[in-house]
Protein backbone atom coordinates (compact mmCIF):
# COMPACT_ATOMS: atom_id res chain seq x y z
CA UNK A 1 0.00 0.00 0.00
CA UNK A 2 3.04 2.38 1.29
CA UNK A 3 4.25 1.30 -2.10
CA UNK A 4 1.81 2.14 -4.50
CA UNK A 5 1.23 5.75 -2.90
CA UNK A 6 4.87 6.47 -3.17
CA UNK A 7 4.18 5.31 -7.26
CA UNK A 8 1.31 7.65 -7.66
CA UNK A 9 2.62 11.45 -8.97
CA UNK A 10 2.16 13.63 -6.40
CA UNK A 11 -0.12 16.81 -7.33
CA UNK A 12 1.64 20.24 -8.05
CA UNK A 13 0.70 22.71 -5.49
CA UNK A 14 -1.33 25.29 -6.89
CA UNK A 15 0.68 28.95 -8.12
CA UNK A 16 -1.59 31.39 -6.99
CA UNK A 17 0.63 33.80 -8.21
CA UNK A 18 1.33 33.27 -11.58
CA UNK A 19 -2.39 32.38 -12.19
CA UNK A 20 -3.45 35.97 -11.26
CA UNK A 21 -0.84 37.44 -13.36
CA UNK A 22 -1.96 35.01 -16.07
CA UNK A 23 -5.53 36.04 -15.82
CA UNK A 24 -4.75 39.89 -15.84
CA UNK A 25 -2.42 40.01 -18.59
CA UNK A 26 -5.27 37.57 -20.45
CA UNK A 27 -8.02 40.18 -19.48
CA UNK A 28 -5.79 43.36 -20.91
CA UNK A 29 -5.07 41.54 -24.07
CA UNK A 30 -9.30 40.95 -24.32
CA UNK A 31 -9.67 44.67 -24.38
CA UNK A 32 -6.76 44.99 -26.43
CA UNK A 33 -8.24 42.84 -29.04
CA UNK A 34 -11.48 44.88 -28.90
CA UNK A 35 -9.50 48.18 -29.49
CA UNK A 36 -8.08 46.20 -33.04
CA UNK A 37 -11.21 45.20 -34.05
CA UNK A 38 -12.87 48.22 -33.56
CA UNK A 39 -15.39 46.89 -30.91
CA UNK A 40 -14.29 49.36 -28.74
CA UNK A 41 -12.33 52.90 -29.45
CA UNK A 42 -8.55 53.74 -28.22
CA UNK A 43 -10.18 56.61 -26.56
CA UNK A 44 -11.27 54.19 -23.81
CA UNK A 45 -7.63 54.33 -22.71
CA UNK A 46 -8.19 58.00 -22.07
CA UNK A 47 -10.97 57.62 -19.76
CA UNK A 48 -9.58 54.55 -17.94
CA UNK A 49 -5.95 56.16 -17.59
CA UNK A 50 -7.70 58.29 -14.77
CA UNK A 51 -8.20 55.04 -12.46
CA UNK A 52 -4.37 54.05 -12.12
CA UNK A 53 -4.55 53.64 -8.50
CA UNK A 54 -6.56 50.80 -9.10
CA UNK A 55 -3.08 49.05 -10.11
CA UNK A 56 -1.49 50.17 -6.50
CA UNK A 57 -4.40 48.15 -5.13
CA UNK A 58 -3.76 45.39 -6.81
CA UNK A 59 -0.21 45.70 -5.97
CA UNK A 60 -0.93 45.49 -2.27
CA UNK A 61 -3.81 42.63 -2.41
CA UNK A 62 -0.71 40.50 -3.74
CA UNK A 63 1.58 41.66 -0.80
CA UNK A 64 -1.58 40.89 2.06
CA UNK A 65 -1.76 37.30 0.69
CA UNK A 66 1.04 36.06 -1.37
CA UNK A 67 1.99 34.34 2.33
CA UNK A 68 -0.97 34.08 3.77
CA UNK A 69 -2.76 30.74 4.52
CA UNK A 70 -5.73 31.65 1.80
CA UNK A 71 -3.31 32.29 -1.50
CA UNK A 72 -6.08 32.29 -3.75
CA UNK A 73 -7.23 36.14 -2.52
CA UNK A 74 -4.48 37.10 -5.23
CA UNK A 75 -6.87 36.08 -7.92
CA UNK A 76 -8.68 40.10 -5.78
CA UNK A 77 -5.65 41.74 -8.09
CA UNK A 78 -6.74 40.87 -11.58
CA UNK A 79 -10.72 41.26 -10.42
CA UNK A 80 -10.04 44.65 -9.10
CA UNK A 81 -7.85 45.95 -12.53
CA UNK A 82 -10.34 44.01 -14.81
CA UNK A 83 -13.73 44.54 -13.40
CA UNK A 84 -12.46 48.62 -13.26
CA UNK A 85 -11.96 48.65 -17.25
CA UNK A 86 -15.05 46.87 -17.79
CA UNK A 87 -16.79 49.19 -15.94
CA UNK A 88 -15.11 52.25 -17.96
CA UNK A 89 -15.74 50.18 -21.45
CA UNK A 90 -19.54 50.05 -20.28
CA UNK A 91 -19.92 53.70 -20.54
CA UNK A 92 -18.79 55.06 -16.69
CA UNK A 93 -16.85 58.39 -17.71
CA UNK A 94 -14.91 59.11 -13.97
CA UNK A 95 -15.76 63.17 -13.13
CA UNK A 96 -11.92 63.94 -13.22
CA UNK A 97 -12.86 67.73 -14.45
CA UNK A 98 -10.89 70.40 -12.27
CA UNK A 99 -12.84 73.28 -10.19
CA UNK A 100 -12.66 76.32 -10.63
CA UNK A 101 -13.88 79.55 -12.47
CA UNK A 102 -13.78 79.50 -16.37
CA UNK A 103 -11.32 81.70 -18.32
CA UNK A 104 -13.30 83.88 -20.80
CA UNK A 105 -10.59 84.78 -23.82
CA UNK A 106 -11.62 86.61 -26.75
CA UNK A 107 -9.10 87.46 -29.95
CA UNK A 108 -9.49 89.91 -32.36
CA UNK A 109 -9.09 89.34 -36.14
CA UNK A 110 -5.70 90.52 -37.21
CA UNK A 111 -5.94 92.97 -40.55
CA UNK A 112 -5.32 90.82 -43.48
CA UNK A 113 -6.00 87.52 -41.93
CA UNK A 114 -7.18 85.01 -44.69
CA UNK A 115 -5.96 81.78 -43.04
CA UNK A 116 -5.57 80.57 -39.90
CA UNK A 117 -3.77 77.71 -38.24
CA UNK A 118 -4.04 76.13 -34.70
CA UNK A 119 -1.32 74.55 -32.75
CA UNK A 120 -2.29 72.26 -29.54
CA UNK A 121 0.32 71.16 -27.40
CA UNK A 122 -1.71 69.43 -24.43
CA UNK A 123 -1.58 66.28 -21.82
CA UNK A 124 -4.80 65.66 -20.59
CA UNK A 125 -7.19 67.69 -21.79
CA UNK A 126 -10.49 67.96 -23.70
CA UNK A 127 -10.85 70.23 -26.69
CA UNK A 128 -14.32 71.50 -28.02
CA UNK A 129 -13.82 73.82 -31.13
CA UNK A 130 -16.87 74.75 -33.47
CA UNK A 131 -16.75 77.20 -36.32
CA UNK A 132 -19.33 79.60 -36.12
CA UNK A 133 -20.92 82.16 -38.44
CA UNK A 134 -22.23 84.30 -35.48
CA UNK A 135 -19.51 85.63 -34.42
CA UNK A 136 -18.38 89.56 -34.75
CA UNK A 137 -16.19 90.25 -38.17
CA UNK A 138 -14.07 92.12 -35.81
CA UNK A 139 -13.88 88.25 -34.07
CA UNK A 140 -11.45 85.39 -34.83
CA UNK A 141 -11.76 83.48 -32.12
CA UNK A 142 -13.83 83.36 -28.19
CA UNK A 143 -14.15 80.85 -25.73
CA UNK A 144 -13.12 79.77 -22.25
CA UNK A 145 -10.61 77.38 -20.45
CA UNK A 146 -10.91 75.64 -17.26
CA UNK A 147 -7.98 74.21 -15.69
CA UNK A 148 -6.19 74.08 -12.18
CA UNK A 149 -4.32 77.21 -12.97
CA UNK A 150 -4.64 80.02 -14.85
CA UNK A 151 -1.79 78.69 -17.80
CA UNK A 152 -4.78 77.24 -19.45
CA UNK A 153 -5.13 79.98 -22.50
CA UNK A 154 -4.62 80.44 -26.05
CA UNK A 155 -2.35 82.82 -27.96
CA UNK A 156 -2.71 85.15 -31.31
CA UNK A 157 0.03 85.92 -33.69
CA UNK A 158 0.34 86.97 -37.31
CA UNK A 159 2.59 85.76 -40.13
CA UNK A 160 2.00 87.53 -43.63
CA UNK A 161 -1.39 86.21 -44.18
CA UNK A 162 -2.12 83.73 -41.52
CA UNK A 163 -3.49 83.95 -37.74
CA UNK A 164 -1.36 81.33 -35.71
CA UNK A 165 -3.28 79.91 -32.88
CA UNK A 166 -1.44 78.18 -29.96
CA UNK A 167 -3.29 76.69 -26.98
CA UNK A 168 -1.29 76.45 -23.94
CA UNK A 169 -2.59 73.89 -21.06
CA UNK A 170 -1.92 73.79 -17.68
CA UNK A 171 1.73 71.94 -17.14
CA UNK A 172 1.41 68.94 -15.07
CA UNK A 173 3.49 68.89 -11.86
CA UNK A 174 4.65 65.36 -11.89
CA UNK A 175 4.21 64.57 -15.89
CA UNK A 176 3.77 60.77 -15.63
CA UNK A 177 0.68 60.81 -13.39
CA UNK A 178 -2.45 62.25 -15.03
CA UNK A 179 -4.13 64.80 -13.12
CA UNK A 180 -7.13 66.38 -13.19
CA UNK A 181 -8.73 66.92 -16.86
CA UNK A 182 -8.33 70.46 -18.27
CA UNK A 183 -10.93 71.95 -20.79
CA UNK A 184 -11.05 74.60 -23.95
CA UNK A 185 -14.48 75.62 -25.43
CA UNK A 186 -13.81 77.49 -28.49
CA UNK A 187 -15.42 79.10 -31.46
CA UNK A 188 -13.81 80.59 -34.21
CA UNK A 189 -14.80 82.35 -37.17
CA UNK A 190 -16.02 80.29 -40.16
CA UNK A 191 -15.20 81.87 -43.24
CA UNK A 192 -11.59 81.47 -42.67
CA UNK A 193 -9.90 77.84 -43.70
CA UNK A 194 -8.26 76.52 -40.83
CA UNK A 195 -5.57 74.10 -40.42
CA UNK A 196 -4.35 72.61 -37.03
CA UNK A 197 -2.13 70.34 -35.36
CA UNK A 198 -3.35 68.28 -31.72
CA UNK A 199 0.05 67.17 -29.84
CA UNK A 200 0.43 65.27 -26.70
CA UNK A 201 -0.94 62.61 -24.51
CA UNK A 202 -4.70 61.77 -23.03
CA UNK A 203 -6.21 64.48 -24.89
CA UNK A 204 -10.06 63.87 -26.14
CA UNK A 205 -11.23 66.48 -29.29
CA UNK A 206 -14.31 68.01 -30.29
CA UNK A 207 -13.91 69.16 -33.75
CA UNK A 208 -16.86 70.54 -35.42
CA UNK A 209 -15.86 72.38 -38.98
CA UNK A 210 -19.38 71.35 -40.41
CA UNK A 211 -20.26 75.32 -40.99
CA UNK A 212 -16.77 76.37 -41.68
CA UNK A 213 -13.49 75.17 -43.85
CA UNK A 214 -10.68 73.20 -42.97
CA UNK A 215 -7.00 73.12 -44.89
CA UNK A 216 -5.67 69.78 -43.42
CA UNK A 217 -5.11 68.36 -39.98
CA UNK A 218 -1.84 66.00 -38.02
CA UNK A 219 -2.81 64.27 -35.14
CA UNK A 220 0.29 62.81 -32.85
CA UNK A 221 0.71 61.37 -29.27
CA UNK A 222 -0.68 58.77 -27.46
CA UNK A 223 -4.35 58.20 -26.18
CA UNK A 224 -5.49 60.90 -28.58
CA UNK A 225 -9.74 60.38 -29.09
CA UNK A 226 -10.70 62.75 -31.99
CA UNK A 227 -13.91 63.67 -33.21
CA UNK A 228 -14.05 65.39 -36.49
CA UNK A 229 -16.78 66.85 -38.51
CA UNK A 230 -15.86 68.33 -41.87
CA UNK A 231 -17.87 70.34 -44.71
CA UNK A 232 -17.34 69.01 -48.88
CA UNK A 233 -14.03 70.59 -49.59
CA UNK A 234 -13.18 72.40 -52.40
CA UNK A 235 -9.83 70.05 -53.13
CA UNK A 236 -8.47 67.47 -51.99
CA UNK A 237 -7.77 68.00 -48.30
CA UNK A 238 -5.10 65.66 -46.04
CA UNK A 239 -5.94 64.35 -42.45
CA UNK A 240 -2.48 62.90 -40.83
CA UNK A 241 -2.73 60.45 -37.75
CA UNK A 242 0.50 59.52 -36.07
CA UNK A 243 1.80 58.02 -32.61
CA UNK A 244 -0.19 55.20 -30.85
CA UNK A 245 -3.06 54.18 -28.81
CA UNK A 246 -5.32 56.68 -31.15
CA UNK A 247 -8.71 57.21 -32.53
CA UNK A 248 -10.53 59.35 -34.96
CA UNK A 249 -14.14 59.33 -35.86
CA UNK A 250 -14.66 61.48 -39.04
CA UNK A 251 -17.71 62.40 -40.28
CA UNK A 252 -18.31 64.29 -43.67
CA UNK A 253 -21.33 64.72 -45.69
CA UNK A 254 -22.99 62.13 -48.02
CA UNK A 255 -20.99 61.77 -51.01
CA UNK A 256 -18.05 63.23 -50.19
CA UNK A 257 -14.64 60.88 -50.78
CA UNK A 258 -12.79 59.74 -47.94
CA UNK A 259 -9.79 57.14 -48.61
CA UNK A 260 -7.98 55.76 -45.43
CA UNK A 261 -4.70 55.06 -45.92
CA UNK A 262 -2.16 53.06 -43.92
CA UNK A 263 -1.62 49.98 -42.71
CA UNK A 264 -4.22 47.27 -40.79
CA UNK A 265 -5.09 44.64 -38.78
CA UNK A 266 -3.57 44.04 -36.54
CA UNK A 267 -1.99 46.44 -36.07
CA UNK A 268 -4.54 49.48 -36.69
CA UNK A 269 -8.57 48.98 -37.30
CA UNK A 270 -9.34 51.41 -39.79
CA UNK A 271 -12.02 52.12 -41.70
CA UNK A 272 -11.23 52.36 -45.58
CA UNK A 273 -13.36 55.17 -46.06
CA UNK A 274 -16.26 55.61 -48.95
CA UNK A 275 -15.40 55.96 -52.30
CA UNK A 276 -17.89 58.77 -52.73
CA UNK A 277 -19.63 60.59 -55.87
CA UNK A 278 -17.39 60.16 -58.58
CA UNK A 279 -15.08 63.25 -59.19
CA UNK A 280 -15.73 65.06 -56.62
CA UNK A 281 -12.47 66.15 -54.39
CA UNK A 282 -12.48 64.28 -51.29
CA UNK A 283 -10.27 63.81 -47.84
CA UNK A 284 -7.06 61.60 -47.48
CA UNK A 285 -6.56 60.00 -43.86
CA UNK A 286 -3.02 58.91 -43.49
CA UNK A 287 -2.46 56.47 -40.64
CA UNK A 288 1.48 56.82 -39.53
CA UNK A 289 1.45 54.97 -36.45
CA UNK A 290 0.26 51.55 -34.83
CA UNK A 291 -2.74 50.76 -32.34
CA UNK A 292 -5.13 53.16 -34.63
CA UNK A 293 -8.66 52.93 -34.87
CA UNK A 294 -10.30 55.28 -37.61
CA UNK A 295 -13.66 55.38 -38.42
CA UNK A 296 -15.65 57.38 -40.85
CA UNK A 297 -19.22 58.03 -40.95
CA UNK A 298 -21.82 60.61 -43.43
CA UNK A 299 -24.40 62.83 -42.65
CA UNK A 300 -27.62 63.11 -45.12
CA UNK A 301 -28.11 66.18 -47.07
CA UNK A 302 -25.12 68.95 -49.01
CA UNK A 303 -23.24 70.78 -47.12
CA UNK A 304 -21.35 73.96 -47.38
CA UNK A 305 -18.22 73.60 -49.29
CA UNK A 306 -14.48 74.28 -48.00
CA UNK A 307 -12.59 77.42 -49.48
CA UNK A 308 -9.06 76.61 -50.43
CA UNK A 309 -6.73 77.82 -47.99
CA UNK A 310 -5.17 80.67 -50.92
CA UNK A 311 -8.34 82.24 -52.05
CA UNK A 312 -10.63 82.47 -48.60
CA UNK A 313 -13.67 81.69 -51.08
CA UNK A 314 -16.54 79.20 -50.98
CA UNK A 315 -19.02 77.89 -53.53
CA UNK A 316 -22.04 77.90 -52.18
CA UNK A 317 -24.82 75.29 -52.20
CA UNK A 318 -28.26 76.53 -51.40
CA UNK A 319 -30.93 74.09 -50.05
CA UNK A 320 -31.02 73.23 -46.14
CA UNK A 321 -28.81 70.84 -44.97
CA UNK A 322 -30.81 67.33 -42.97
CA UNK A 323 -28.50 66.88 -39.96
CA UNK A 324 -28.51 63.87 -38.25
CA UNK A 325 -29.42 64.43 -33.79
CA UNK A 326 -25.18 64.69 -33.42
CA UNK A 327 -25.57 68.03 -36.15
CA UNK A 328 -28.58 69.38 -35.02
CA UNK A 329 -27.32 69.39 -31.07
CA UNK A 330 -25.03 72.66 -30.75
CA UNK A 331 -21.74 71.85 -29.22
CA UNK A 332 -21.19 73.09 -25.96
CA UNK A 333 -18.67 75.87 -27.47
CA UNK A 334 -21.93 77.36 -29.11
CA UNK A 335 -24.53 77.07 -26.42
CA UNK A 336 -25.30 81.00 -24.98
CA UNK A 337 -23.85 81.14 -21.29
Amino acid sequence: MDQADAARPTRPAADWTRAAEGIQLAGIAVFLLMNTLGVLPWSFWVDAIALWPVLIMSAGVRVAFEKSRAPWLLLLGPVLVLGSLAWVAGGARPDVSPTGPWREQRSARPEGTRNVELAADLVGTRLQLASADTLSPETLIEGRSLAGDADAQFFVEKSGDTAEIRLRGAHPRVFFVPGRKQRFELRLAADLPLRFRVNGAMVRSQLDLSRGSFAGARLEGVFLATELRLPRPSEPQSIKVGGVFNSLTLTVPEGTPVRVHGPGLPFNAVDRGSAGEPGRPGYDVNVEGIFTAVEVLTTPGPARITPTATSGKAEAEPSATTHSKAEAEPSPAERPR
